[in-house]
């Protein structure tokens, strides 16, 4: 579903290439710079995780990240869905752990497939809102 997704994300980018980009010259600076936050957040608390002995919680951390830098994005880049999108990627990382534990499942296959259907479904959500 993932690769349909992206394969139909590619041709509708390829037909609307010239309509123009909500990352522009007013928005793209503090859209960089929220991006270098992420990635700096994801890269320390990974760092620590492991040197704490919890390589385990890498994927949550940056599962949750990820989620969290959604929500200045959103009102950033004229879309509100992302913020619906930033609190199911972050409630998912939250709740990862805890379901993990009582399922016996390592944390990351928990983290990996919430995170992976909620981003897909705002892919998807993406694509319909690019298309009507």
């Amino acid at each position: 579903m993932s690769l349909v997704a992206a394969i139909i994300g590619g041709i509708v980018t390829a037909r609307t290439w010239d309509k123009g980009s909500s990352v522009d010259e007013r928005t793209g600076p503090v859209f960089g710079v929220i991006v270098l936050i992420e990635v700096v957040l994801c890269a320390v608390g990974a760092i620590w995780l492991r040197r704490a002995g919890r390589t385990s919680l890498v994927p949550v951390w940056i599962a949750l990240i990820v989620g969290l830098h959604f929500f200045p994005l959103a009102p950033l880049l004229g879309y509100p869905a992302l913020a619906i999108w930033a609190a199911l990627v972050a409630l998912v990382a939250l709740v990862s752990v805890p379901v993990a534990r009582r399922c016996d499942f390592t944390p990351s296959a928990v983290v990996g497939a919430g995170t992976g259907v909620a981003l897909l479904a705002g892919a998807a959500t993406a694509l319909v809102h690019a298309l009507t």
